[in-house]
C-alpha cells in the first residue's frame, strides 16, 4: 500500500499528468488519429502551464491554509495545551552545515513550535517524525535544532519512528493520552492532520505556520514556486480523498 501511494503521490501533480496526456496525443499522432491527438497535447500543456501560474497555485491553496487560524497567544488558550507538538517534514544533514540549514519546511514549524512553547509554562515540545530513506530521523533534527535555539532537553520528547501522517498521530495520541496539545505543522497540511487527530480522538488545537498563498498572490508569470504551490495543494487534496476512502 505505501508503494501505491508513493507511486500516485508523484504522478498525480501537474507535470507528470500533463506529460502523459502529451505523450499519449503523441502516440495518437502517429497512428494518425490526429483531432483527439491535438486535443490531448493542447491539454496537457494547459494543465502543466496553469499549474505555474501564481494565482492558481495560491487559490488551490487557499481554502486549506484559511481553514484553521493561527495562534497568537498561546497562553490565552483553555484549557492550557500541555504540549506542543510539532509534525516531521524533511531533514536532511550535511558536514560542514549547522542544523538549521538541514531542515527544510520542517524548519519553520519548529521555530513556530519553539514560539508557542515559551508562552507555555510548564508545556513540552513534542517533535515527530521517522527516517526519510536513508536520512536520520527528522524528530532527532527538530531535537537538535530546538536545542540550538535555547530549548532545554528536558522539554523536548521524541517521535522518532512513525513515517507519515497518520504514523505520527497515532504515536501522539499514544504519547499524549486525553492531554490538551497544541498541533503545529504546516497550514496547508494542516486540514489533513487535524482529519486524523479527530479521528484518532486527539485533545488537539491546530497551530498552523508557513503560509504560503500571500507570495506573489497575482503574479501571471509562469514560477517554480508557484508550480510548488500547486503540487502542495495537490497533494493535500489527493490526502483528504484517500483519508475519506479509508486509506492512511
Amino acid at each position: 500500500m505505501s508503494s501505491l501511494k508513493l507511486a500516485a503521490a508523484t504522478w498525480l501533480l501537474p507535470l507528470p499528468v500533463g506529460l502523459v496526456l502529451i505523450c499519449l496525443g503523441l502516440l495518437l499522432r502517429i497512428g494518425a488519429r490526429r483531432r483527439a491527438a491535438h486535443l490531448l497535447i493542447a491539454l496537457g500543456v494547459t494543465v502543466a502551464v496553469l499549474a505555474t501560474l501564481g494565482p492558481i497555485g495560491n487559490l488551490l491553496l487557499l481554502p486549506l491554509e484559511t481553514r484553521y487560524p493561527a495562534v497568537l497567544d498561546a497562553a490565552a488558550l483553555q484549557p492550557q495545551p500541555q504540549y506542543v507538538a510539532v509534525l516531521g517534514s524533511g531533514y536532511y544533514p550535511r558536514v560542514g552545515l549547522p542544523v538549521t540549514a538541514a531542515l527544510d519546511a520542517a524548519g519553520v514549524r519548529l521555530a513556530e513550535g519553539v514560539r508557542l512553547l515559551r508562552q507555555l509554562p510548564g508545556a513540552q515540545l513534542i517533535v515527530s517524525g521517522g527516517p526519510q530513506g536513508h536520512e536520520p530521523p527528522v524528530a532527532r533534527g527538530y531535537a537538535l535544532a530546538a536545542s540550538a535555539l535555547g530549548v532545554a532537553a528536558g522539554s523536548v520528547i521524541l517521535l522518532d519512528t512513525p513515517r507519515d501522517t497518520a504514523a505520527e498521530i497515532r504515536a501522539l495520541h499514544a504519547r499524549v493520552g486525553a492531554a490538551a496539545v497544541l498541533l503545529v505543522t504546516s497550514a496547508a497540511h494542516m486540514s489533513r492532520a487535524m482529519a486524523f487527530s479527530h479521528r484518532e480522538g486527539l485533545h488537539v488545537t491546530a497551530a498552523p505556520t508557513g503560509n504560503l498563498t500571500t507570495r506573489s498572490y497575482w503574479s501571471l508569470l509562469p514560477s517554480g514556486s508557484a508550480l510548488r504551490n500547486s503540487e502542495i495543494a495537490l497533494h493535500e487534496y489527493e490526502g483528504l480523498l484517500a483519508l475519506e476512502m479509508g486509506i492512511d
